[in-house]
């Protein structure tokens, strides 16, 4: 079986708990515009972070841990942005941010089935981007 890094738990906790705060950005924003254009692209991406959660809660239970509950401080970053044109310039930061992180990972993961499952996560944050 390969080994997992030491800190991999926790890694996958931070990336969980951003995933779900960038979700509840995208809720949240959600009820801030009747734009149809606006609303289609927040959909998108809300859909992309919960795809994301699913993948990252995936790689914690195999690894047979709870994945925690909490919401990561990108959400009252993003929310503090009142103007959704350069909310979404944030977005497309924190999307880049989980992009990178991944990136930086994959070379220690071993396990396919976790390679897989991040890999997954990265091409949604490539492919979706604000």
């Amino acid at each position: 079986m390969p080994t997992l890094p030491a800190d991999l738990v926790d890694w996958l906790q931070t990336l969980m708990r951003a995933e779900r705060a960038g979700a509840r950005v995208m809720l949240d924003s959600l009820r801030q515009t009747d734009e149809p254009a606006v609303r289609r692209r927040l959909e998108l991406l809300h859909q992309g972070e919960a795809d994301s959660c699913r993948h990252l809660r995936a790689c914690l239970e195999r690894l047979g841990v709870q994945p925690d509950t909490g919401i990561g401080d990108f959400h009252a970053s993003a929310m503090a942005i009142e103007d959704l044109e350069l909310r979404f310039d944030f977005i497309g930061r924190g999307q880049r941010w989980v992009a990178r992180q991944i990136r930086q990972r994959l070379p220690e993961i071993e396990a396919p089935w976790l390679r897989e499952e991040l890999q997954a996560v990265l091409r949604l944050h490539e492919d979706g981007e604000a």
